[in-house]
C-alpha cells in the first residue's frame, strides 16, 4: 500500500475523484500506483492535493526514487503519464507549481511530469524545459472488424498465415503463464542491450489486479508460449504497457495476434482508443505500429534538474 503521510487525501477520496475526471488514465488509478508501491521498495507513492471550498479539485500523482541520500521526483516514473487531474485551470497550476517546488529540496536530482493530456504549466518553471514525446493511437470507432480492415494489407496477411499455423491467443489464466511471459520480457530486452526495469512481481501485481482493468494476453503454439504483452484499461483509452516475443513468436507474427486481441476486448468495452505507447525514436517500432492503424499523438514532457542534480552539475563542470 502508499503511504500516507500527514495532508494527503485518503485512497476512497482520491478513488472518487479520479473516476470523476474524463481526462485520467489507468497510470492515476490506485491499480497502478499500489503496484508501483508492492513492487519496488524505493518508491514513496503519493498524491498531491488542491482543495476548493473544501472539496477536492486538483489532484497529482507522484513517485519519490531513492537514489542513495537523494531521489528523483516523477509524475509518474518509466514514461507513465502523471497530469495534474484538474476541475479549474488554477488548480491544474498550482499542483505543477507544489510538484516543482519539491524538486527545489537539496535530495532532489531530477523532476518530471509527462502530460499526456498535452498542457504543461502556463508557466514554466525556471531552469525547466520542455520536449515532446510521441505515442500511436489507434481508433477504435467501427468495432474490430474495421479497426482490423484499417491495419496493413500485410499484417493481415501474415496474422492469417499464424493462423492457419496454429496459433491462439488467448487470456493468461495462471501465474506460472504470467512468470514465463515475464521471462521472455526479460530475455529479450537482454538481447536487445536493453535495461528492462520492470520485474516480475510488476507483472504479477498487475495481473492480480485483472478486475481494475488490466489485460493479459498469450500467443500460443502447440501449448508453448510465444509471448504476449499487459494492456491497462481505463476510461475511453487500452493502453499498450509491456511484454515480449520469442524468436518464433516473431516469426509467427504473434505480437499482431495479441494487439488485435486486445483491441477487441477494448472494443467489446466501448474503448475509443488503443495507445500503443511511444516508440523511443525506433523506426521499426513505429513502422509496426503504424501498420496497425497506429496515428501519431504527440505530448509535452516537462523535465528539470533538482537542487541537488544543480550541485552535481555545477561540481562536474569545476
Amino acid at each position: 500500500m502508499t503511504r500516507r503521510p500527514r495532508n494527503r487525501p485518503e485512497p476512497e477520496e482520491i478513488e472518487r475523484f479520479v473516476r470523476s475526471v474524463p481526462e485520467a488514465t489507468f497510470f492515476h488509478t490506485a491499480a497502478w500506483l499500489e503496484s508501483l508501491a508492492a513492487s519496488f521498495p524505493s518508491f514513496d507513492v503519493f498524491w498531491l492535493a488542491e482543495r476548493e471550498g473544501g472539496e477536492l479539485a486538483g489532484a497529482m500523482p507522484v513517485a519519490r526514487v531513492a537514489r542513495g541520500p537523494f531521489y528523483h521526483l516523477q509524475s509518474l516514473p518509466f514514461g507513465a503519464y502523471g497530469d495534474p487531474l484538474a476541475r479549474s485551470e488554477a488548480a491544474r497550476e498550482a499542483l505543477f507549481e507544489r510538484f516543482f517546488a519539491l524538486a527545489r529540496s537539496p535530495r532532489c536530482l531530477t523532476a518530471g511530469v509527462h502530460c499526456f493530456g498535452g498542457r504543461s504549466p502556463a508557466a514554466v518553471p525556471r531552469g525547466a524545459s520542455v520536449r515532446m514525446e510521441e505515442c500511436r493511437l489507434v481508433r477504435l470507432d467501427g468495432g474490430i472488424e474495421e479497426v482490423w480492415r484499417r491495419t496493413s494489407g500485410k499484417r493481415r496477411q501474415l496474422a492469417r498465415r499464424a493462423e492457419r499455423a496454429g496459433l491462439v491467443v488467448r487470456l493468461l489464466e495462471r501465474e506460472d503463464e504470467v512468470r514465463r511471459l515475464h521471462a521472455i520480457y526479460a530475455g529479450q530486452s537482454r538481447a536487445w542491450g536493453g535495461v528492462h526495469p520492470y520485474p516480475e512481481r510488476l507483472f504479477l501485481e498487475l495481473w492480480r489486479r485483472r478486475s481494475a482493468g488490466v489485460v493479459v494476453v498469450g500467443a500460443f503454439l502447440d501449448g508453448e508460449l510465444l509471448g504476449g504483452h499487459v494492456d491497462l484499461f481505463y476510461g475511453g483509452m487500452a493502453q499498450a504497457w509491456q511484454g515480449g516475443m520469442t524468436p518464433e513468436g516473431n516469426e509467427h507474427e504473434a505480437g499482431s495476434l495479441c494487439a488485435r486481441a486486445a483491441m477487441e476486448i477494448a472494443c467489446d468495452r466501448g474503448m475509443r482508443v488503443f495507445n500503443l505507447g511511444s516508440s523511443a525514436g525506433e523506426r521499426g517500432i513505429v513502422f509496426f505500429k503504424e501498420s496497425l492503424g497506429g496515428e501519431e499523438r504527440r505530448y509535452p514532457v516537462v523535465t528539470a534538474r533538482g537542487a541537488a542534480g544543480r550541485l552535481l552539475d555545477w561540481r562536474r563542470r569545476r
